[in-house]
């Protein structure tokens, strides 16, 4: 069985809907990319995931990126090996072609669907993506006070944090693991491993399983060395060369990265906290307090544990509200599926499949 890793590319954050869909696939490395244009229900994710199962059965390694409005079901599948990629490119992570034919390949599914019948029904599914978009931001906006809330216990955390004792850790750990410089500068992905969905945050912990074969696990509760010890860790590890999977926080997503994966040496290092659980048999763990003065910190131990709280019941009530959006997509979905003709769905994705994999 190829590797098969799974992340998500796209996150409902307090700045809004946070794509990372413009790093899915590289022109200058000579990529290619199937864009699949359609309404909810009209096959998308289906499609790509016969596309992705077929070609793993050939023994080609694949990504899947999975939807965070519904986990369940895929925004995209990247083959590297074949430098291919295919991906849903309607809102919120549109993609408009920059070099269509050449680079990116418009697979329009609206040429399988009754358009009578959409007509037909025009009032109720333009009422109920309509709510479905008000659900979506009043997700944000309980997104905005839990990020606002998360960067105050962090700055608490970090007046009490050494800095430059993380840092020394993370020298001495970059010197004993990282080894000698391999002459160039690592390539940095970026993904989320975690995101706010309708079934609360979810986590992908099987695709740290998947690609490490040892887990650093740092245990903090405020978010701050944490982030600095992770940070520094990246850096040192993409100037020695080493190429890494930045993982970011879907509270703070340009805030630097929750989790990191160093793929050539098969090591995690991964936070947890009150929304990401160490679940890692035989992961070293590294515990916050070794760089932050948790006796200082205890004295604003009332006002920590409210705003602790207050961030809690936010972030439920965006996940409240995001599982009311899916309920009302879900029934704007059987419309299209009504509408839809999935007969030549097979043929299509198996010439898809033929074409992806003639470029091996």
């Amino acid at each position: 069985m190829p590797g098969r890793s799974n992340f998500y590319m796209g996150a409902n954050t307090p700045q809004g809907f946070y794509s990372l869909f413009d790093e899915l696939y590289s022109v200058d490395d000579g990529w290619i990319a199937y864009v699949i244009k359609g309404g909810p229900g009209t096959g998308k994710s289906g499609l790509m995931r016969r596309i992705g199962e077929n070609l793993e059965g050939r023994g080609l390694e694949t990504e899947w990126i999975s939807c965070s409005a519904d986990p369940q079901s895929l925004d995209a599948v990247i083959f590297p090996q074949a430098k291919a990629c295919i991906a849903d490119g309607t809102l919120p992570h549109v993609i408009e072609p920059k070099f269509p034919g050449a680079v990116e390949q418009i697979i329009h599914l609206g040429d399988y669907w009754d358009q009578s019948f959409l007509r037909n029904n025009s009032a109720d599914i333009i009422d109920l993506t309509k709510k479905c978009s008000a659900n979506h931001r009043r997700c944000m906006r309980f997104l905005g006070v839990a990020g606002s809330i998360r960067s105050e216990i962090m700055r608490m955390a970090a007046a009490h944090t050494d800095e430059i004792k993380t840092e020394r850790f993370a020298t001495r750990f970059s010197s004993r693991e990282f080894g000698t410089p391999r002459g160039r500068i690592g390539m940095e992905k970026r993904r989320f491993l975690s995101v706010v969905s309708p079934e609360g945050v979810t986590t992908k912990y099987d695709t740290m399983r998947e690609l490490c074969d040892r887990m650093i696990v740092i245990d903090d509760g405020y978010y701050a060395a944490s982030n600095i010890l992770i940070d520094r860790l990246r850096g040192y590890a993409l100037g020695n060369g080493l190429d890494v999977i930045s993982c970011l926080c879907p509270l703070m997503p340009a805030g630097g990265p929750e989790h990191i994966i160093i793929p050539e040496l098969r090591l995690g290092v991964f936070t947890a906290n009150e929304y990401h659980k160490n679940c890692f048999a035989g992961a070293k763990q590294i515990h916050a307090s070794r760089f932050t003065d948790m006796g200082a910190l205890r004295e604003n131990r009332h006002r920590l544990s409210f705003s602790k709280k207050t961030m809690s019941e936010m972030v439920n009530a965006a996940c409240e509200a995001l599982a009311e959006a899916k309920k009302l997509h879900d029934k704007l979905e059987k419309y299209y599926v009504t509408a839809m003709n999935f007969d030549k769905f097979g043929e299509l994705a198996a010439r898809l499949a033929e074409d992806i994999i003639s470029r091996m």
